[in-house]
């Protein structure tokens, strides 16, 4: 089976350390992060990259359903294969069951290196708002925003260098005023969806078919 892989740039850590894992070499086609605060715009990309395809059997989604942006996605002359989490924290901590779990257990902000180093992040517009309006009237603002949470849970998923990257989250936890804590992570679920079999914990779509509402729901 000619298969290919439509990945976020957030998890590339991941992704390429459960293919080393699995020795599942597949092409990746990344999506650039950034989309996912925009649902519809995601998913215009997404299938922007799913329309453009061809000569390819299956397309593995490195994605969580973020926002819904998978729903109404169609397929072409191929199967598509969706892992069914939340988004990319279920992914990376193991099922959405696993981050209810945490989250339930005390409110956690979830971060990656990835997400640091990709995405437009919380640490990043903490700072722009510093810069715009100091410090003090910044932490009170943030206090606010992130009222719920105590905790900055760092999902250690043994995809990057971890001592390396707890200088920096570190850092973002004193400026957040949120407790630093290490929360152990996987790459078992991207390793499922590179090499199967598909049980409950995927949706596969045929072909020339569309990802509907029902099918996300578990």
């Amino acid at each position: 089976m000619n298969s290919i892989i439509l990945a976020c740039n957030t998890i590339a850590d991941e992704l390429r350390s459960a293919q080393k894992q699995t020795g599942v070499s597949y092409p990746v086609i990344w999506i650039e992060s950034g989309l996912h605060n925009s649902p519809k715009l995601l998913k215009e990309r997404l299938q922007e990259e799913l329309d453009k395809l061809e000569n390819v059997d299956c397309v593995l989604l490195a994605f969580g359903f973020c926002g819904n942006a998978v729903l109404g996605l169609k397929t072409g002359n191929f199967q598509l294969v969706i892992p069914r989490a939340d988004d990319c924290i279920s992914l990376l901590v193991g099922s959405n069951e696993e981050r209810a779990r945490i989250s339930s257990a005390c409110g956690t902000y979830f971060l990656t290196k990835g997400w640091v180093d990709n995405e437009k992040n919380i640490w990043e517009e903490y700072r722009q708002t510093v810069k715009r309006f100091g410090k003090d009237r910044a932490d009170r603002l943030y206090k606010t925003i992130l009222n719920h949470y105590r905790h900055l849970g760092i999902i250690d998923t043994g995809a990057y260098d971890l001592e390396e990257f707890l200088q920096t989250s570190r850092a973002i936890a004193k400026d957040l005023n949120l407790e630093h804590v290490i929360i152990p992570g996987t790459t078992v679920y991207l390793q499922k969806l590179l090499t199967g079999p598909y049980d409950e914990n995927f949706i596969v779509i045929g072909p020339d078919s569309e990802v509907k509402f029902e099918q996300l729901c578990p």
